[in-house]
């Protein structure tokens, strides 16, 4: 396993991990069930967080250290986190280990959560997806071989642990014995030229990454035998110019309410981008606004089902019960996305059937952010859109229609954008905001 602040052997992040998670029994009382709230970026001291805590049998809340004070606090209460693992603390727990590197024992169950999510939700709040260890070993038996990474390579592992396109950088690398390479985090998002070099200096052969990322990037990187883009539409044009002889460019699709991924397909110039089909032990069915099946060649809602499925929302019953549906006695989640099958048979992805997009890979619900412009006492009405710009970057314009007061003063634009800063995590700030009479 390789770092920014050095290489790691396996055998030394799972004794150290054992150090830590023995730390938090004997200090912290961190019991099995209990969960633990994890605010790091991508490198060596997430990755043995996130082992310590499941080592206790605990479920690790991954939190963006970057997310407003007041986003992580409702995270914190929502989750019932039973504590926070930020720089300082890991610090100090690496730092005062235990002798013992032997692993505690918890006999943890399928059933218990592994990891808690946090997602957009269209109520202003964002909401929390509770994935099982039933769940994620699920995951982890069917896609390694899928995706061919063997202990040879060399994985990019640049996305925070929030977003859990994440665990596919990171969990198949660590099932098939390969060096994982985090970006190094003291100098910011890696983009661009800049991530570029860096993937070419540290000789990086497995590349995941959202389409909009892999667009910023020129030049030829001979080491990189495999691309796997997810989180948002690939377009057409990208898949051509990274096309190459013996470099396979794989697109995966799947909300985090059923695991990560739950569809792949191999991507080739010749052949139109789709998501491809259901992995195996996955089933995926269209179904129309009734729920049922779709005739062949027309477009229905996606719908997930197969041990990937999620428990539900913390907290959130009903929308549990909305979201996550039985069809033949099997669960399924609904995704909100339109699919049609196509002549052979894998899924076209058609958009969106209600407010939801994707920036840089992320969900995102407008509702929440039109929430928080109605509450100003200043805006009578508001609509969030994206927006793609000329370069072919996404992002998100409000559009406002202003009370009929007087003492809305001129600098209101640059308030409203600093009070939304303070609101919502960075990627989900409207970077203009439009004035309309109605």
């Amino acid at each position: 396993m390789v770092t920014h602040a050095g290489d790691w052997t396996y055998t030394e992040v799972d004794e150290e991990a054992n150090r830590i998670a023995q730390r938090l029994i004997s200090t912290f009382q961190i019991r099995q069930r209990d969960r633990v709230a994890i605010l790091l970026p991508p490198g060596i001291d997430a990755y043995l967080a996130i082992l310590a805590v499941l080592k206790c049998g605990a479920a690790y809340v991954p939190i963006d250290p970057s997310f407003p004070a007041d986003r992580i606090e409702m995270i914190r209460l929502d989750a019932e986190v039973r504590l926070m693992i930020g720089e300082p603390e890991i610090a100090n727990l690496r730092h005062e280990l235990q002798r013992d590197s032997e692993r505690p024992f918890r006999d943890v169950d399928s059933a218990d959560l592994a990891y808690i999510i946090y997602t957009s939700g269209t109520t202003g709040r964002p909401k929390g997806v509770g994935i099982s260890h039933g769940n994620i070993s699920n995951f982890l038996e069917v896609v390694p071989a899928l995706y061919g990474v063997g202990p040879q390579d060399r994985v990019y592992q640049g996305m925070t642990p929030s977003f859990d396109f994440s665990l596919e950088e990171v969990w198949p690398t660590w099932i098939a014995g390969a060096a994982l390479v985090p970006f190094p985090s003291a100098g910011g998002r890696l983009m661009g030229d800049d991530l570029f070099l860096f993937l070419r200096r540290q000789r990086v052969s497995v590349l995941y990454c959202v389409p909009t990322l892999l667009a910023t990037m020129q030049g030829e990187l001979p080491e990189l035998h495999t691309i796997n883009v997810g989180g948002e539409a690939c377009p057409q044009d990208l898949v051509e110019r990274w096309s190459r002889p013996g470099r396979r460019i794989l697109n995966t699709y799947g909300p985090t309410e059923t695991t990560i991924t739950a569809s792949w397909a191999v991507l080739s110039p010749e052949r139109p981008v789709t998501i491809g089909k259901a992995l195996p032990t996955y089933d995926i069915q269209l179904l129309t606004e009734e729920l049922t099946v779709v005739a062949d060649g027309e477009a229905g809602e996606i719908c997930i089902g197969g041990p990937g499925v999620a428990q539900g929302y913390i907290n959130r019953p009903d929308l549990t019960a909305e979201k996550f549906i039985k069809l033949g006695g099997q669960r399924y989640y609904r995704t909100g996305d339109l699919g049609r099958v196509t002549d052979n048979g894998e899924i076209a992805f058609l958009g969106r059937i209600d407010t939801q997009v994707k920036i840089r890979g992320y969900r995102i619900e407008l509702g929440e952010i039109e929430s928080l412009l109605f509450a100003k006492p200043y805006i009578e009405q508001a609509l969030v859109n994206p927006f793609v710009r000329q370069d072919g970057v996404t992002i998100l314009v409000a559009y406002v229609v202003l009370r009929a007061v007087d003492w809305v003063e001129n600098g209101w634009r640059e308030e409203l954008h600093a009070e939304l800063k303070l609101q919502l995590p960075e990627y989900m700030v409207p970077r203009h905001v439009e004035v309309l009479k109605e």
